[in-house]
């Protein structure tokens, strides 16, 4: 538990300026992340903590992807046969459950959903709707164990890579201080994960 706890700290605070990934070394999605908003903004910071639709929508697509990676971590703790893939996902487990709850927080006191908007079109410009659903999940639990590890840590590469694009997504023009700050957090800590869980692909 103590190293779960150290890493998930780590998680916390890994700055996003990792090494960046490469196609050859696992999923093509994580190779491609958007590029980070600039400092420029065309929209202002609102400074009396209100919200706008992109705040809304950013947390939405956030609470979204939650349950279904929950999973995913819970059968790695599971099927994995390798301690190191084991570790990452306990320690990413406790990370997203404490940032569930916030998200939580902030939508019920903004008497918003938690689901987001079904239409895809609304999405596509920032990774579409969470792409890991039950059947993903089902061929996951039903991999054999020498394949088990490659295919956990390629749909978890899929499912950060698309929480750096909600967050980036968010930076460009959400305008909720603290959303904002949660965001920039989201964008260092998936970035940061991506090129961990690459390298245990390798």
């Amino acid at each position: 538990m103590k190293k779960i706890a150290a890493l998930a700290l780590l998680l916390l605070s890994v700055s996003g300026c990792a090494a960046q990934p490469t196609p050859d070394t696992g999923t093509q999605a994580a190779a491609s992340l958007p590029a980070r908003p600039s400092a420029s903004r065309s929209i202002g910071i609102a400074e009396d903590g209100s919200h706008n639709a992109t705040d809304v929508m950013f947390l939405q697509m956030m609470a979204a992807q939650y349950a279904p990676a929950d999973k995913l971590l819970e059968l790695a703790a599971s099927h994995s046969t390798n301690e190191q893939v084991k570790q990452l996902a306990a320690a990413i487990k406790v990370t997203q459950a404490d940032e569930y709850k916030q998200v939580q927080a902030w939508l019920t006191g903004w008497g918003k959903p938690l689901a987001p908007d079904s239409n895809p079109a609304l999405h596509a410009e920032h990774g579409g709707l969470p792409a890991t659903g039950q059947k993903e999940i089902d061929a996951l639990a039903q991999a054999a164990p020498a394949d088990f590890d490659r295919e956990f840590l390629n749909l978890l590469l899929g499912h950060q890579h698309q929480a750096v694009e909600y967050a980036r997504m968010e930076l460009t023009s959400g305008v909720q201080p603290q959303v904002l700050e949660f965001a920039t957090r989201i964008d260092s800590t998936r970035s940061g994960e991506i090129p961990m869980m690459l390298k245990l692909v390798g």
